[in-house]
């Protein structure tokens, strides 16, 4: 094993990194083509690919006559509603950029920033013989291992592929898919562009897989690639197509959330300071930097991937002046300055970024100052037990001896007293007042609106809305009972003030930054302690702190933002999963409190195109896998067409999993051509809100001794819509040919649907078919059960749903298996459905 150099890989990360611009956020590049065919299709838009690609003749005919096909042949109108798609407003053809690379280093800064959050080139290092990454109309990368090129395997985008291997590519070309067998196949054949060829010569097993990976950028476009897999007789391969971190907290306004935990729909605060609802989750694999940033606050120091764009004023735009190497800000500048979101890697230090004070109140007459006072001192130095003696629950408070803090014990004692609730007040061993109280009423209220213990403690939705004057009422009071009190020089107070929570500490900000006042929040670290004569054990503190009546030195404060310096950068490689979400009118939310925008992938409000073509070709005795993990976004129509021939005894695997897309229609079809050929169809298909999958899979015995098995898992949840739709043929003489379909389907709701479409035709008498298909919810029973062993209802929710696809899930390797799962009970836990 190599050893590993932590800072040498940051530093080469940085540096492919560090180059890379974005001012559009939605996760979509701002890539110029260096040449585009534009909108519309014609005989004068075919023509100009063939052209740019410096094609052969044949391969010209071939697209102008796919063309012909294409404008004679009507829309299907079987299946899903596709009149959504404009062909006139489509782009047919757009190219990144002038060179193919087959080093990784060679390829432009952005596309590798893009593939790189793929995991490329990092995944090819770790898993894979190989890989071929397209962007938008063309690869743009690929590259194999030697010893499998040493081999003779041929494995490049197909542009490649035809002008060096044109005779190869022309004897596979358009046989098992011609354009004439429907409009889409036919459309792929006159606008290709891209895609991949692999071949694979007699005999040779590739037991690594190989992956190509496919990028939609532009908005209204198409993306037409055109892959063919050949292997021939007794080769084997597997080919794969194919940020914060969970724990960062986003505020909701009235409280702190992790993001893996926030469901569709929930509200969160944006950069206006208003709720606004999560539209969309995402979860996905990440490789590459995660940067810190500790502002002058450490405790909202938070981390994001490189790309993420934070709302931010660089320094030297409001720099009045530089001395001695150091930046003197302009108040005035910056002041004036308007906030960009710029990526996390083009931050420095010094730079401001935004902290963003809720504006949405919402007062409760029920809660007048008295109670605020209790709850206050509660927050601070509240405990609450159980008498066993008296059976009843008890709410203490403890207090120092000094002539302050005893003052505080008798105005709380007779706080609780003029409410007209039981109270007590002693001194404890000389060293300390307790004032209790058994008040039902005062000990639920405390409970209900900040928690029981110490570390956990945090503030009620009801608190968290109301009106900044009441909230700064509770906060005088929760200080002091927890606070402590600096003069600084020229006598200005430094107020501070700890807790063991640190969603409270990050509440209290909140409601002081509401009160125009900017705090910061220190980190102590465990330790041992004495604590009105007790030896303790000190948990983690957060120190919140303030100057009163001074003016801001370094925090600058307008409206309802803070504009805050960064004290700190940090990076680090980071490897596993990372969360993000699209939210409502304003793409943006807080992480902490600082404004961050949305980072999804290519989303747009006008629809998208993704026709592809899929040929594999199973020579005898071959054996191929192919595996497909699909997330487009909600604006792509996704029709591609996948067949493959399989001859005498080669075996066909298809894996495919159907997560994102508007609208996706996709049989994969296998024609078994040679006696004892074989094929498999695993598929599992998600839809989620306003969206339609109609799928399935295909098999053809056209020799004896053939079998088939398709199985197919749907999930439906919101209003989505799933449908299964098949065919096994089984021709005359096609003997003992044995075939099995299963297609399984769970509705989350009441909205969503199923449909099952079976086309079985059996010519052939000594066949065997059977055909099974299930449709059901998550059960009561079932959850019963599993709660009774001890799981939560979401934990028991989850465990149902991935044994329900469990059988499809063991067969797709182990990186796009962790992201699939993820990406399901996200998707899921919209409804609640699973945690």
């Amino acid at each position: 094993m190599e050893d590993y150099n932590k800072d040498e890989e940051i530093e080469k990360l940085t540096e492919s990194l560090k180059h890379n611009k974005k001012s559009d956020f939605e996760f979509h590049d701002t890539i110029n083509p260096v040449y585009s065919t534009g909108t519309g299709l014609n005989r004068k838009t075919v023509e100009e690919i063939s052209d740019i690609k410096h094609e052969p003749d044949w391969m010209r005919r071939s697209r102008l006559k796919a063309l012909d096909i294409f404008l004679s042949k009507p829309m299907p109108t079987w299946g899903p509603d596709l009149s959504g798609i404009n062909f006139d407003e489509l782009t047919y053809y757009s190219k990144p950029g002038e060179t193919k690379a087959k080093n990784w280093d060679d390829v432009p800064d952005k596309i590798k920033e893009t593939f790189n959050k793929l995991g490329i080139p990092q995944m090819e290092q770790k898993y894979l013989a190989g890989s071929v990454a397209q962007y938008d109309s063309e690869g743009v990368y690929g590259s194999l291992r030697k010893e499998w090129e040493d081999k003779g395997v041929i494995f490049t985008d197909l542009d490649t592929a035809v002008q060096e291997h044109p005779d190869l590519v022309k004897d596979y070309y358009c046989r098992a898919i011609p354009p004439s067998d429907n409009k889409f196949a036919a459309l792929n054949g006159a606008v290709w562009s891209g895609g991949s060829f692999l071949y694979v010569p007699k005999n040779v097993t590739i037991d690594m897989p190989l992956q190509t990976y496919f990028r939609m950028n532009g908005e209204q476009s198409g993306q037409f690639e055109h892959t063919i897999v050949v292997a021939d007789e007794g080769a084997k391969v597997h080919y794969i197509e194919g940020c914060l971190p969970e724990d960062e907290l986003i505020s909701q306004g009235d409280k702190f959330v992790p993001i893996n935990e926030l469901l569709t729909d929930d509200s969160v605060v944006s950069n206006t300071g208003n709720q606004r609802k999560i539209t969309r989750k995402y979860v996905h694999p990440y490789s590459g930097l995660m940067y810190k940033i500790t502002p002058l606050s450490p405790g909202n120091a938070f981390r994001a991937t490189s790309e993420h764009p934070v709302l931010s004023i660089k320094k030297e735009d409001v720099t009045s002046r530089i001395r001695d190497g150091h930046y003197e800000i302009s108040t005035k500048k910056l002041m004036e300055a308007i906030p960009e979101y710029r990526r996390m890697d083009e931050l420095s230090e010094g730079d401001f970024i935004v902290y963003v004070s809720p504006v949405e109140t919402e007062d409760d007459a029920s809660i007048d100052d008295d109670m605020l006072k209790i709850l206050g001192l509660y927050t601070a130095e509240g405990s609450i037990s159980f008498n066993k003696s008296l059976n009843l629950y008890q709410m203490s408070f403890s207090f120092g001896l000094s002539e302050k803090e005893e003052k505080i014990a008798y105005e709380l004692y007779n706080i609780i007293k003029a409410k007209g609730e039981q109270a007590n007040i002693f001194k404890a061993d000389k060293k300390y007042y307790t004032v209790s109280t058994y008040s039902k009423t005062l000990i639920d209220f405390c409970l209900n609106n900040a928690g029981k213990y110490a570390d956990k403690k945090a503030l009620s939705e009801k608190i968290m809305k109301l009106p900044p004057e009441k909230q700064k009422l509770l906060i005088d009071y929760y200080l002091k009972g927890d606070g402590n009190v600096y003069i600084k020089k020229g006598k200005s107070k430094m107020i501070r003030a700890g807790t063991a929570s640190k969603v409270l500490a990050l509440q209290l900000q909140e409601m002081l930054s509401r009160n125009n006042t900017f705090a910061s929040i220190m980190i102590r670290k465990a330790s041992d302690d004495v604590i009105l004569g007790r030896n303790i054990k000190r948990k983690e503190q957060y120190i919140v702190e303030y100057t009163e009546n001074m003016k801001f030195s370094r925090v600058r404060h307008k409206d309802n933002y803070y504009y805050v310096p960064i004290k700190k950068m940090e990076a680090e490689v980071y490897d596993d999963i990372v969360y993000n979400m699209e939210v409502e009118t304003d793409d943006s939310y807080l992480v902490k409190g600082f404004a961050v925008h949305n980072c999804t992938a290519p989303k747009y409000n006008t629809s998208s195109l993704h026709t592809a073509i899929v040929e594999i070709y199973a020579r005898k005795n071959s054996d191929v896998k192919y595996t497909s993990v699909q997330n487009w976004s909600d604006s792509v129509y996704n029709l591609p067409v996948k067949r493959a021939w399989v001859d005498e005894n080669a075996h066909m695997d298809w894996v495919t999993g159907e997560l994102g897309s508007k609208v996706t229609m996709i049989y994969p079809s296998s024609y078994l051509r040679g006696r004892g050929a074989s094929t498999s169809n695993l598929q599992i298909t998600l839809a989620t809100k306003d969206t339609f999958k109609d799928a399935g899979g295909k098999a053809l015995h056209l020799a004896p001794d053939t079998t088939s098995r398709i199985v197919s898992k749907s999930i439906s949840l919101d209003n989505g819509l799933t449908a299964y739709r098949g065919l096994v043929r089984m021709n005359e003489g096609a003997k003992r040919a044995k075939s099995h379909v299963q297609c399984d389907a769970l509705l989350i709701n009441s909205d969503s649907k199923n449909y099952t479409y079976p086309y079985d035709e059996i010519y052939e008498p000594t066949a065997e078919f059977s055909h099974e298909a299930t449709v059901g919810k998550i059960g009561t029973d079932e959850l019963t059960y599993l709660r009774s062993r001890g799981l939560s209802e979401d934990e028991a929710s989850s465990m149902i749903v991935l044994g329900f696809m469990d059988d499809i899930m063991k067969e797709i390797p182990m990186e796009f298996a962790v992201e699939m799962n993820r990406l399901v009970k996200l998707e899921m836990s919209k409804m609640g459905a699973v945690g």
